[in-house]
Formats: C-alpha cells, structure tokens, sequence
C-alpha cells in the first residue's frame, strides 16, 4: 500500500510539473516582447509602424483602392496623390498623426503590394494595426510578410543607470530575450549608442551573416533624451 501511494504521489507531482511547464511555455509563446521592453525599460511609445509586403493575382489599381478604402484612409483630407503609369500604381496619404503609401508594381503575371503606415501615438498600436492590415488582406495577398516598427522615449529614473545609461537599458532588455529562449543575440556599438540582433521566433525572419533573425534594436541617445527603437526583422526606420 505504501509503495502504490509513492507512485500515486509521485504521478500526481508529474502531472503538476507538467501543468506549470505548459502555462510557463504558453506564457512565453504569447509575451509581446514590444510592451514588456516598454514596461521593464520604464519606456513610453512616442511613434510606430507597420510595413506589409504580399503578391496577388488582382488588378494593382484595383487592390490599392480597395485597401486605402478598407483601412479608411480614403479621407480626402488624407489623400496627398496618386501615381499611375503602365506598371505601376501609388497612393500617398497623410493626416495628423498618420502617414504612408500603398503601392502595387506589375511583375509578370502579378502585382506586388505594399501597404506602409506610420503613427505618431503615445500608445502601442502596433497590434491592433496588424490585426486591421490583415483583415483588410484576407485572402487576397499571398506570402505576406510583415515589418514592424517602434521608437520610445526612456523615462529618466535610478533604475535605468542614473542618466539612463544605455548599457544598463541594452542589459534590461537582453534579459527578457533570453528569458523567453531567444538566439542569435549579437549587440555591436554605434555612434550614438547601441543596436543588437536576435532571433526569438515570433516574427517573420531573416538571414543576415548566416544567422536567422527576427527581432532588431537600438537603444539611442539624443539631445532630447534615450530612445529605444524595435524592429522586427529589423529596424525599418532611420535612427
């Protein structure tokens, strides 16, 4: 009896572990790496964006319209020009807080689309862009990819080095990395501050020196404060 109750326990101690390995590897699989950087850097979103490239089969004139008016950039206010010409098709758009372009260029038997959407915002809306990109694709676009961008301001605090020192910011950040079993993680020095690589397998990926990576940032220093710049698979902004 007291050997079937040590295997009872010890199946039940199994199954337990195994439940919490579960939750931590769920917990990990849907972390979004952007807010947790902004949350342990004490960092607040000042501008983000959205780079989407697919092919379709569809007209490029059509596909374009159809997008700007999808994602409700058809606003006349908003609408800067349009370019047209045999092999290709332009819309530029701009508002107050948001700017970009959706553009299609014939190759072959197919146009190539590109829809690339900036905004000035205090909060990370990079999530709900997507979400509304991809609704607005839907089955239209095939091999889509996605680049991603965003740039926050770190707020000064002893935490983050005293003047915000960017080698303990660049630290707080590898951290959450390697927490969630990134690779590839390579960190060189720029003029300014700091840019590292990495491959977390959360986004679409690259190869670049023979590594795959997916996951790009800066961590920068200006005149008005530091910043810290995500992109994913790599930095799609100027910085």
């Amino acid at each position: 009896m007291r050997k079937k109750g040590i295997t009872l326990l010890c199946i039940v101690l199994s199954m337990a572990i195994m439940q919490i390995n579960i939750r931590l590897t769920s917990a990990h699989e849907n972390l979004n790496l952007f807010d947790e950087i902004l949350i342990q850097t004490k960092s607040k979103t000042v501008e983000y964006g959205l780079k989407t490239c697919f092919e379709t089969q569809e007209d490029s004139k059509e596909i374009c319209n159809y997008l700007i008016s999808k994602l409700n950039l058809d606003n006349k206010k908003t609408i800067l020009t349009r370019t047209e010409n045999k092999d290709y098709y332009n819309v530029d758009f701009s508002s107050e807080n948001a700017n970009g372009y959706v553009e299609a260029l014939k190759y072959k038997n197919k146009s190539l689309i590109t829809i690339n959407i900036s905004n000035v915002s205090n909060e990370n809306g990079l999530a709900f862009l997507k979400n509304n990109v991809s609704a607005s694709i839907g089955s239209r676009g095939k091999n889509i990819k996605y680049f991603q961008y965003l740039k926050a301001k770190v707020e000064e605090t002893s935490e983050n080095g005293g003047e915000n020192n960017t080698n303990v910011i660049n630290r707080k950040i590898i951290k959450i990395l390697k927490s969630c079993g990134t690779e590839n993680i390579e960190t060189v020095n720029l003029n300014n501050g700091l840019s590292t690589m990495a491959y977390t397998r959360k986004f679409d990926e690259k190869v670049i020196n023979n590594k795959l990576i997916d996951f790009n940032y800066a961590v920068c220093s200006y005149s008005s404060g530091k910043y810290i710049i995500i992109g994913t698979p790599e930095i799609i902004t100027t910085y």
